[in-house]
């Protein structure tokens, strides 16, 4: 019997680029990272800012249904307002939804991985 040996495929080889490309890239790299040096302190600094009215957001989020079911247990239920409290709330539920922190922090990390990445693939 045979044995298969599993022969992995050697590593892809750089390809040669435009010389223009090659030459612009190391600045290229450079003034992403100088920017992203001024970036990343502002959103981390916004991030709390964001949190922050996340919190009050799910507070006004609770308090609203909350204050919905106690319209409906009433002796007599206005139904115009309870509606309008109902749209109220779906309309805070829909801006939660809409609200993610992480997408609107995460651009420094994104283009941090692909500075990485492009400076690893193109040894700049």
């Amino acid at each position: 019997m045979k044995r298969k040996v599993a022969v992995s495929p050697p590593p892809p080889t750089q390809r040669q680029i435009n010389p223009r490309f090659k030459d612009r890239l190391p600045g290229i790299m450079t003034e992403i990272s100088d920017a992203l040096l001024v970036i990343e302190p502002a959103i981390e600094k916004v991030n709390v800012q964001l949190r922050e009215f996340l919190d009050y957001l799910d507070f006004e989020i609770r308090k609203t249904d909350l204050e919905i079911r106690e319209m409906k247990w009433e002796s007599k239920v206005d139904i115009g307002t309870v509606k309008q409290a109902e749209a109220w709330l779906q309309q805070l539920q829909q801006l939660k939804t809409d609200f993610n922190v992480a997408m609107m922090t995460s651009p420094p990390a994104t283009i941090r991985a692909m500075t990485e990445r492009v400076t690893k693939m193109f040894g700049v």
